[in-house]
């Protein structure tokens, strides 16, 4: 049974068994080249978001899942051999072969912990997904990094190492614990790594919703493209929502989740949903330059856990404010656990991403004291988010995320009746 919460207002007994993955020692992973500037893939992304749960009161209402690195053998289900090895070297290099080494990739950096840390990572989100898989919980969050999503079988990009997803997914399938598997990768750049590495598996439904803008948007490849549905067996198991320019917010994501990615989840009918969760579509990102708020992202997740018994879990790959991920987590979390509160108690969109990840926080020349929960806490089987987050439930999409969204679902029409 789930601990019981500790703090006066917290109702004492969740019915959710929620689990997540966390170890300190993935901070190891760090970049060599400029310590001054720290990189956007900052060491301190998954300590933030461990942060806010821990002072929210929300780790006392979920389960602790023991970590071991990911072996060699699930991790070469995936990744090729000389790929392997050329990681495995870098545990010994020096610091001026570390840096030629990560220069040989596309937007990757790499320490003498990095390998190590990327087997945490893929070894964390491993365990987690067993606990659900197996029944023991029902869902979870994987506070992992590095982020694996554009790991291809053997070579690094964009921050990842290993795929991390992929080979949770592999290790499923290989013991039978799942036979049909849903991703939902709403990171703000496509995952080219995951698609690639599943795209002729009818036993594994892709979907991507990412900013494309004609193929520019890192990681600047036709492959995420609308019209890329599939291969062989795994035609039409591969959907891409490709968002033609920045802006995007809650509207057209949830626009996306009613008229396609809902319906075609309830009609694949998942044993098993893995989200690969990027927050660099949060509002305040300066990378993905998008609008979706931490209510929208707990919106999706209520809508996703709604779906054949709700086996979901959580891998958190990219986004850069620290802010916006913590603050975007903990809606997510909230979903998982089936707590609501009171509508307006959520801070202003202007000032959200100032809120609650220290005891005293400054930003942008705004000071704000600590998150407090009183009676706004609620926990019931019956999360509404029409009652939890009213403006972003209600928000329409834009013209042109309407227009692309259409165009998917007139794409995919032929592989799903539901469309």
């Amino acid at each position: 049974m789930p601990r019981k919460a500790t703090r006066k207002g917290l109702l004492r007994d969740f019915s959710p068994r929620v689990g997540y993955a966390y170890d300190l020692r993935m901070q190891y992973h760090c970049d060599l080249d400029d310590t001054d500037d720290p990189h956007p893939e900052d060491p301190r992304r998954t300590y933030w978001i461990h942060n806010l749960l821990e002072r929210s009161d929300l780790l006392n209402l979920m389960h602790a899942v023991k970590i071991f690195p990911a072996t060699d053998t699930q991790i070469l289900r995936v990744h090729r051999n000389h790929y392997i090895n050329s990681l495995e070297k870098t545990k010994v290099m020096e610091r001026a072969s570390l840096i030629d080494e990560q220069n040989k990739y596309d937007s990757v950096y790499l320490c003498s912990e990095s390998y190590y840390c990327a087997k945490l990572s893929a070894g964390g989100l491993l365990s987690l997904c067993h606990e659900v898989v197996s029944g023991r919980l029902d869902s979870g969050f994987a506070i992992v990094r590095p982020p694996g999503h554009h790991a291809c079988k053997s070579r690094a990009m964009g921050f990842c190492l290993l795929n991390n997803i992929a080979i949770a997914i592999e290790d499923i399938l290989l013991n039978g614990l799942a036979e049909r598997i849903m991703v939902v990768d709403w990171d703000i750049h496509h995952g080219n790594g995951i698609q690639d590495i599943f795209i002729r598996n009818p036993n594994v439904l892709y979907c991507s919703l990412h900013r494309y803008d004609g193929g520019d948007f890192y990681p600047a490849s036709n492959e995420g493209n609308m019209d890329k549905v599939g291969k062989d067996a795994g035609r039409g198991f591969n959907i891409n929502i490709p968002w033609v320019t920045s802006g995007m917010g809650d509207g057209d994501y949830l626009y996306a989740f009613n008229q396609l990615i809902i319906p075609v989840a309830k009609q694949f009918s998942p044993d098993f949903i893995i989200i690969a969760s990027g927050f660099d579509a949060a509002i305040c990102d300066p990378i993905g330059e998008c609008d979706v708020s931490p209510e929208c992202y707990a919106t999706m997740t209520h809508m996703l856990n709604e779906i054949n018994n709700g086996k979901i879990v959580l891998s958190l790959e990219g986004g850069y404010n620290l802010d916006a991920i913590a603050n975007s987590a903990l809606g997510c979390v909230k979903a998982l656990l089936g707590i609501k509160w009171r509508a307006g108690f959520i801070p202003e969109q202007a000032i959200y991403n100032a809120y609650a990840t220290l005891s005293a926080a400054e930003i942008n020349g705004v000071s704000i004291g600590p998150q407090v929960y009183r009676d706004e806490w609620k926990a019931d089987g019956g999360w509404d988010p029409k009652i939890e987050v009213p403006e972003c439930f209600n928000a329409g999409p834009s013209v042109l995320g309407k227009e692309v969204v259409d165009e998917v679902v007139r794409i995919q029409k032929q592989y799903w009746k539901c469309l």
